[in-house]
């Protein structure tokens, strides 16, 4: 679906002001969009008056997600109020998703919670005074803190309680589909680009991409070992750190954007936050990005061998289809040789975890993938 035109883009905080003042989270201003992919805006939104939520928690700020694409996200509002209730294992911060406030399906409207005093872990990583930021924890730390949620969260989300909600979450069917396009189904159509990385490897790689995109249609009946629930989205970007106001208070992190949670194989959230983190080493030189991606590794704990190699091939992936969202100008422009490395080192994780070549892995940089525990 093509992006909205200027103009109409601009129309939309009139509308949504509008729109809120007939509910109880009246806003007197709504901020610049925070983000917004094609036809998906999120904006805070100033209440009029400082509201007290369901949970008894007074707040002067919410946040607005909008969707002009009028496909309902009946599955999020589903899985956050499932969250709600969901308490994990206590360690020493407190990790957390938004709580959805209210969700009108006719006009696409979401308002949650506003992490407000919340820095985004992703900036925060990637400036250079990320050390002097984070000096307690590290950023080790926080990647034990967001491994240990995820494993958490998968083990809860397999539970027998929430049989019916994985039922329900199956027939997400748009976002597994794209989720699909984005990585798997992209790989070959980028090294199409650098024939000289697929020479020796199409075969493998082009069975990979047609068995995954089965797996993409497997239903929550048929789970299994290694499949459940996901984030769909779990990468540093959507993480945000707070250190609270009084010492004898928990850090806070925070999970957010949960529209593409769906069912699937838990190596593609996994493999996303550490293909994440690996590809800022990769690609931008980020040393901090390795320290939170073993963090990440370690708190997510031990892994069958099947578990391990798939999230390498996921890591693969991702390596790869950054080639579709690296920045085309200004000064995080790699460098080809840069490009050529890192496509080849995704190409590698592929055809290695998918050859389930353990000695390979254990000399490289996935090697605590492995690592006996």
């Amino acid at each position: 679906m093509a992006p909205l035109e200027p103009a109409e883009e601009d129309a939309i905080p009139m509308q949504l002001l509008q729109q809120l003042s007939r509910t109880a989270y009246v806003c007197s201003s709504l901020s610049s969009p925070l983000s917004s992919r094609p036809r998906n805006l999120v904006y805070r939104g100033i209440l009029a008056q400082p509201i007290r939520t369901p949970d008894g928690v007074t707040v002067q700020s919410i946040i607005i997600k909008h969707s002009t694409d009028f496909v309902p996200k009946i599955f999020e509002e589903l899985l956050l109020h499932a969250l709600a209730s969901y308490l994990p294992p206590a360690t020493t911060a407190t990790v957390k998703p938004p709580r959805l406030y209210l969700y009108d399906r006719e006009t696409n409207i979401q308002v949650l919670e506003d992490f407000s005093n919340a820095d985004g872990f992703l900036a925060m990583l990637s400036c250079a005074d990320a050390h002097n930021l984070l000096p307690s924890p590290s950023t080790a730390t926080i990647g034990r803190h967001l491994g240990f949620w995820l494993r958490s969260f998968h083990v809860w989300s397999s539970a027998p309680e929430q049989a019916a909600l994985r039922a329900q979450m199956w027939q997400n069917d748009p976002m597994r589909k794209t989720k699909y396009l984005f990585t798997y189904d992209s790989v070959l159509k980028v090294l199409e680009n650098y024939p000289e990385l697929m020479d020796g490897h199409e075969k493998t790689l082009d069975t990979i991409r047609d068995v995954i995109a089965k797996e993409f249609e497997r239903p929550s009946t048929e789970e299994g070992d290694g499949y459940g629930l996901l984030h769909g989205d779990f990468w540093s970007g959507n993480a945000g750190w707070r250190e609270p106001p009084l010492a004898d208070k928990t850090n806070e992190l925070f999970i957010i954007d949960w529209e593409f949670a769906q069912f699937g194989h838990r190596s593609c959230d996994l493999g996303q936050i550490v293909g994440d983190l690996y590809e800022r080493k990769t690609y931008g030189n980020l040393d901090t990005a390795i320290f939170t991606m073993e963090g990440v590794i370690d708190g997510y704990g031990a892994l069958s061998d099947e578990m391990a190699f798939r999230t390498a091939i996921y890591v693969g992936v991702h390596l790869i289809s950054w080639y579709n969202r690296r920045p085309r100008k200004g000064p995080k422009v790699a460098p080809p040789e840069v490009i050529v490395a890192g496509l080849t080192a995704g190409r590698d994780f592929m055809v290695k975890g998918w050859e389930k070549d353990r000695a390979f892995f254990q000399g490289s940089a996935l090697g605590s993938l492995f690592a006996a525990r």
